[in-house]
């Protein structure tokens, strides 16, 4: 946002340049006739949506100054440090006049703004407030002496909320850099441990004032109500619970910053799935079948933490979003787990909401499901061109029943007929998993020939950001979204 005189005159100078650009990028007819149609047209739109965000920004800013905006009461604490920054603008103060009512230099309220407030102690943050004459219900701002991130992370624990958790995927960078800093003092450490409960409580409906009490903490998860979990019994259910919450906020997100996608049936003939990618796109490669899923208005979210659950399926007021988790970077189980996901996606699409959330391959429970075993079989059936079972009743004839030999079996197998070797690899380990083998270990060595390009990983995440309107969410959320898929 825009903050001061200054950032207004260079902003508006920036959005003059910007119309001048896409008028002449409009009116030259020879270059455009150079270029393919939809790039050219992804050109034009690219000018126009950062035309338009300086647009905003400029009447945002005059619409403040006019005294059209007021800032008269915050009900939380995650949107304070832009509302300090609006309610100075709307009260016509400058960034030197607000440091004269705090007594300050006006550097540092500079500093503070730029920053939008991570450097500020709890007590200043209260300062600012006071002098802007903002009203903050009392329990958005706790006794001081209860705020602490030592409190935060211990409360948080008990939920099953683990402290790196925090740190890595909700603590905004501005902060973290601040919370690595030597020297921070303990009321820096409050207003850290304050701003990181705000955003706690928008993922997971835990407000401050409980989380700073002595009450006892509990996680709301009545949106899991419905949830078809494909888990152990040994799973942690408290952290299988908060990686869920996590990833549903995630999945909505995803939904709204990809709202224009179209909203198509998903075919459950694995043929017709296979003929589609392959005559649409020459190959059938993951890359291909992200393609294909979003051509249909399905999503694709990937995330890379470390267990609690394998992958998902949210189904929300009738659109599809798929969730893969995989730490492999074997294409091939990334296609595989695409597909996968894809059936659970094609069932029951008279619902308006449905979930599926599953566990490792490695999980017996897993495949005791009549729709895992269909899913899977769909999966290999599309990947392996209608003969992943042939394929399979070869390479154990070949290996004469031993389980062991097969690590040498399925690469001729897959060498002679023509299929992938990492692909073959994959559906050998599900059907071994059916006989309770765990051969999934000699399958990810098998699949090491397929990690040498490109991470499937980065292909998703990097669709997800091309395609994704992340001007549809509000800077916490975007942020939090953006964190996700950060490869840290």
């Amino acid at each position: 946002m825009i903050k001061n005189e200054r950032q207004y005159r260079v902003t508006q100078a920036q959005a003059k340049k910007f119309e001048e650009a896409l008028a002449q990028f409009e009116g030259n007819l020879d270059k455009r006739q150079e270029v393919h149609p939809l790039l050219w047209t992804a050109q034009r739109d690219a000018l126009q949506s950062q035309l338009n965000e300086l647009r905003e920004e400029i009447e945002e800013y005059e619409a403040l100054k006019s005294g059209q905006h007021t800032v008269l009461e915050l009900e939380s604490l995650e949107e304070l440090p832009l509302a300090l920054i609006k309610a100075r603008i709307a009260a016509g103060l400058s960034q030197k006049d607000l440091a004269v009512r705090l007594g300050m230099k006006e550097q540092q309220i500079q500093r503070y703004e730029d920053t939008e407030y991570a450097s500020a102690s709890f007590t200043r943050l209260i300062e600012v407030s006071q002098a802007l004459g903002i009203k903050v219900r009392e329990d958005v701002f706790l006794p001081n002496a209860q705020v602490s991130l030592n409190t935060l992370f211990g409360r948080l624990k008990q939920v099953g909320i683990e402290r790196d958790f925090v740190i890595k995927r909700l603590l905004p960078q501005s902060l973290l850099g601040n919370l690595q800093a030597d020297d921070i003092s303990e009321d820096q450490t409050g207003s850290i441990a304050l701003r990181a409960s705000a955003i706690v409580n928008r993922i997971f409906g835990l407000a401050p004032a409980t989380i700073f009490s002595s009450s006892p903490l509990q996680l709301n998860t009545a949106s899991l109500a419905t949830v078809r979990f494909k888990v152990s019994k040994g799973t942690d259910e408290h952290r299988l619970s908060v990686y869920t919450l996590y990833a549903h906020f995630l999945a909505l997100l995803v939904l709204d910053a990809t709202f224009n996608l179209p909203k198509k049936p998903i075919p459950t003939n694995p043929n017709e799935v296979r003929e589609a990618i392959l005559s649409t796109y020459g190959s059938l490669t993951f890359k291909h079948a992200l393609h294909y899923l979003w051509s249909l208005g399905v999503p694709v979210l990937p995330l890379n933490d470390s267990s609690a659950f394998h992958g998902a399926f949210w189904r929300v007021e009738g659109r599809n979003v798929i969730v893969l988790k995989q730490q492999t970077k074997s294409a091939a189980r990334w296609l595989f787990d695409l597909f996968h996901e894809q059936w659970h996606a094609a069932q029951e699409p008279e619902l308006e909401e449905r979930i599926v959330v599953e566990d490792s391959e490695t999980n017996d429970e897993r495949w005791k499901s009549k729709e895992e075993l269909t899913a899977n079989r769909f999966s290999g059936h599309i990947i392996l061109a209608g003969r992943a079972e042939e394929l399979v009743e070869l390479c154990q004839k070949e290996a004469k029943g031993s389980i062991e030999r097969l690590k040498n079996i399925v690469p001729l197998v897959a060498a002679r007929e023509n299929v992938s070797v990492a692909s073959l690899a994959n559906y050998m380990a599900f059907r071994l998993s059916l006989q309770s083998e765990n051969w999934w270990g000699a399958a990810t060595n098998l699949q090491t020939e397929d990690t040498d390009y490109t991470d499937p990983w980065q292909t998703a995440r990097d669709f997800l950001l091309e395609r994704a309107n992340f001007g549809r969410l509000n800077e916490v959320d975007r942020n939090l979204l953006l964190q996700a898929l950060s490869d840290i």
